[in-house]
């Protein structure tokens, strides 16, 4: 089993299952019993925990993740450094990873890859403006929901762009089928490097196979800096032609011809779900099967072709001149004199359909070809989303998009436009709007236990404003901070008030004790303490409340005690008490001198009781204490100690619960069976009443009575 498993972690954590396993962490479910929620927490593995390089990796993920709040990331409740454990405390996703949906369903329809990208890539986006890479992108760090909603987790070789961009140690990290090029190679990666690897997962969505596999990682990640993948229709012909150009262009190998940011890959997507038939132009580096472009000649090509030229030479040499043909010769001759005519008919060609083109494209940016000659009054795009804002006007104007913090329109909203509200321009004319990003924002600090006037100066530094509220608290010193709205780590708006809670003490003083009377040891702590109340336990012996339960509460329920006043439990040990019950012995008239009364339980001496002059007793009873648990069987013998003889005087039935007895048999003649004759004039007295004599100690040096029974008595 494993070992964290029923562990609680700091006091709080209670470890339930192993729900993940990765190469440097392991992923366990748990619940948080302070917050009574369920949470996941990833525990660095011990072979890690004394390496820095891991330490700090491990580390750098609670600090990148820290810094996010968004709906598409999983967020971060706790973290816990010490000697013995490092540990991250992350929201539960009940779910499963994007990696088994897409081996669940195989190829993607189009439509659901684009959902799960576009998630995505907002939460690239999100982390991206707040400097931090994620650079492990892959279907198996994205988490799916039921409802399609996805949250993209696993920071743990995140880094901050602003930071140096090499890995630790210029380790190449992140798994190889998704990596970027110049992750491959060791090389400094940004934000790029993060569409790269959304492009290969979209790549894999749509087709259902990754875009390069082999044998080993090495030849993935050369195949990576070296080739050009199959194109995406290649392999399924159904995939719109502008879905494979953003596809491609977001897996080019040089960062420079990549989409630079997740907001311009995200705009695309829009564009297309808009306009299915849309052209971006884009294009990759041509295959060796088909080549569209000439490449300046370069040194290194005039060098090939000198060595091609030397190789063919050689290869001459096997010819026999003798035996060369003079008609393949001229027919030779013949097709070359054909060359030149051909290419020059290709080039008036080619001269020719670029006069057309570029002529076709002048005459259609003037409005000469396009088939309408309209003009177009520019409405008011403010406040408009620019969603409704390409529905209704995408296909008159071409909307230009730049993305802006805007702390006064919502994200998605057109706050600026270049061309004034009721100017007339020509359908198809070029608009920029500018569209909101949303508020800039700011992570909100740890103010715990700060005053408030301290805690106003941080967040007036940051650019917020703060509010104070009161609120009693038994945990935080009055005047402290408690907690604030938005919570610690969590991102709010420049600009908005975030509301300060402040202790102003605890808000009882005197509380009313409850009845936990018949609770188990465990429900009794867990009220009494609820109602700020301390407690301790004493065991005792009872078989009339069951094991484990409280017999009884040294305060009653109902008073009204100061808080944290000590309630002492009695706790049921399930066993009965001990108890003693007084078995009489009749002295008759005529006994004298002095006797012995012997206790036996079971058959064994356990007591016994001296009486010195019998005739002060005569005529009345001598009671004989007999203790124990349960129900015992007790003989009761007499010894005179002036002849020695012993008689039995009776058997009893002995029940300590109902503190009675049960006479089984009894000898009256007992005293006379061993008493000798009686001197002449015996002192007479009257017979006393009736009284119970203690047992004396000697009794207990009987070499038949054991420890055991000492304990009993």
């Amino acid at each position: 089993m494993d070992a964290y498993i029923g562990k609680r972690l700091d006091g709080r954590y209670e470890i339930t299952e192993l729900i993940g396993m990765g190469g440097m962490a392991d992923v366990y479910k748990a619940v948080d019993i302070m917050e009574d929620r369920t949470v996941a927490v990833k525990i660095l593995k011990n072979e890690f925990s004394e390496n820095e390089e891991f330490l700090r990796r491990f580390r750098n993920e609670s600090k990148a993740i820290a810094v996010l709040s968004h709906p598409n990331i999983v967020k971060i409740y706790d973290v816990g450094f010490s000697d013995e454990i490092q540990y991250i405390v992350m929201e539960y996703i009940n779910g499963i990873t994007l990696k088994e949906f897409i081996e669940q369903q195989g190829v993607l329809r189009w439509k659901d890859a684009l959902h799960f990208i576009t998630q995505v890539l907002k939460a690239l986006q999100h982390a991206h403006d707040r400097g931090i890479v994620h650079r492990d992108i892959k279907p198996q760090n994205i988490m799916l929901f039921t409802d399609g909603t996805i949250k993209v987790m696993d920071f743990g070789i995140a880094r901050f762009s602003r930071q140096d961009g090499r890995t630790l140690s210029d380790k190449t990290i992140g798994s190889v089928h998704y990596i970027s090029p110049e992750q491959a190679r060791g090389d400094i990666t940004d934000e790029k490097s993060d569409i790269y690897s959304v492009g290969v997962m979209l790549y894999e969505m749509l087709t259902g196979v990754k875009p390069f596999d082999a044998e080993n990682p090495v030849a993935v990640a050369l195949m990576h800096m070296q080739e050009n993948a199959k194109k995406p229709r290649d392999i399924v012909a159904t995939i719109p032609e502008p879905l494979e150009e953003i596809v491609i262009h977001a897996m080019e190998r040089e960062p420079s011809k990549r989409y630079q940011s997740a907001s311009e890959m995200l705009k695309d997507i829009e564009t297309f779900r808009h306009d299915p038939d849309v052209v971006f132009g884009y294009t990759s580096q041509p295959d060796s099967e088909s080549t569209i472009f000439f490449n300046p000649i370069t040194d290194a090509d005039v060098n090939g072709a000198k060595t091609q030229s030397k190789q063919a030479d050689e290869e001459e040499e096997y010819y026999d001149d003798e035996e060369y043909d003079e008609e393949e010769e001229e027919e030779d001759e013949k097709k070359r004199s054909y060359v030149v005519p051909i290419l020059a008919a290709v080039t008036v060609a080619v001269v020719i359909v670029a006069a057309f083109t570029i002529f076709f494209m002048v005459m259609k940016s003037m409005g000469g070809l396009s088939g309408s000659t309209g003009t177009i009054e520019i409405p008011n795009f403010i406040g408009m989303s620019i969603t409704d804002a390409r529905d209704q006007y995408g296909d008159k104007l071409n909307l230009i998009t730049l993305d802006e913090n805007n702390d006064e329109y919502a994200e998605g909203i057109i706050f600026e436009q270049d061309i004034a509200e009721g100017e007339i321009k020509k359908e198809g004319s070029e608009i920029t709007l500018t569209v909101s990003k949303g508020p800039r924002t700011e992570i909100i600090p740890d103010l715990a236990n700060q005053t408030f006037e301290d805690a106003r100066n941080d967040l007036e530094k940051l650019g917020f404003k703060a509010s104070e509220t009161l609120q009693n608290s038994d945990t935080v010193a009055e005047g402290r901070v408690i907690r604030t709205n938005p919570a610690v780590n969590e991102a709010a708006p420049l600009g908005s008030t975030v509301k300060v809670f402040v202790s102003k003490g605890p808000l009882q003083k005197t509380v009313k004790v409850p009845d936990v009377l018949g609770k188990t040891k465990g429900d009794a702590k867990a009220i009494l303490e609820k109602n700020k109340l301390t407690v301790s336990f004493e065991d005792v012996d009872t078989d009339e409340v069951e094991k484990g339960k409280v017999v009884s509460q040294s305060i009653s329920e109902g008073q009204y005690v100061d808080v944290k006043t000590e309630i002492v439990l009695q706790i049921s040990t399930g066993e009965a008490a001990q108890a003693t019950v007084s078995i009489p012995v009749n002295v008759p008239i005529g006994a004298w001198g002095s006797y012995v009364i012997n206790i036996s339980v079971n058959g064994s001496l356990v007591n016994t009781q001296p009486i010195d002059q019998a005739e002060t007793w005569a005529g009345g009873n001598v009671y004989v204490p007999v203790s124990g648990k349960g129900e015992q069987t007790v003989a009761i013998s007499v010894t005179n100690n002036e002849s020695g003889l012993t008689a039995v005087y009776g058997q009893y039935k002995v029940s300590y619960k109902d503190k009675n007895y049960e006479t089984v048999s009894n000898n009256a003649n007992c005293f006379a069976q061993i008493t000798p004759e009686q001197p002449t004039n015996p002192p007479q007295t009257e017979a006393p009443t009736d009284e119970v004599v203690e047992p004396e100690t000697n009794g207990y040096e009987e070499d038949n009575v054991t420890d055991d029974d000492i304990s009993a008595e």
